[in-house]
């Protein structure tokens, strides 16, 4: 398959993360279920106050992070594409034309943060370029492609 890069535009790319995103959710409600099982000692007993919470907010904030980043490096690095992106079939590529290195996946998975903070108005940007990517392509140095 040749390394041409076919735009994959704003609605894809939101649709699949959508896709995605339902996928992560039910990793990190296992993640979390079985993350309290140990935190909290092996114990199924829940706290006498309900307003405690069941694991300390900065573990949950790392095991939300770390898990998802692991989600999506685990399917770009090993084939291309998570789940999501297979249903509208898009793959990843790295421009250098090697694979995709945990580097690489690290900053698109950070761009990827910022879009979504700011509602996913850096897509646009998509519609400005003359290659037509966005901003998580140029910092990761990979590119989307229709398959």
């Amino acid at each position: 398959m040749s390394n041409k890069s076919y735009s994959v535009f704003p609605f894809k790319r939101i649709i699949a993360s959508v896709y995605d995103t339902l996928l992560l959710l039910s990793v990190i409600l296992i993640l979390g279920y079985i993350s309290v099982f140990i935190f909290n000692g092996f114990d199924w007993t829940l706290p006498e106050n309900p307003s405690d919470p069941l694991l300390p907010g900065w573990y949950a904030a790392l095991l939300i992070c770390l898990s998802s980043w692991g989600f999506f490096s685990f399917f770009w690095i090993r084939g291309n594409k998570t789940l999501g992106m297979a249903v509208w079939k898009i793959e990843i590529y790295s421009i250098e034309g090697s694979n995709i290195t945990l580097m690489q996946t690290l900053k698109r998975f950070i761009c990827n943060i910022i879009i979504v903070a700011t509602l996913g108005l850096p897509l646009l940007q998509i519609y400005f370029t003359k290659e037509k990517i966005a901003f998580n392509d140029i910092i990761s140095r990979t590119r989307l492609r229709i398959r």
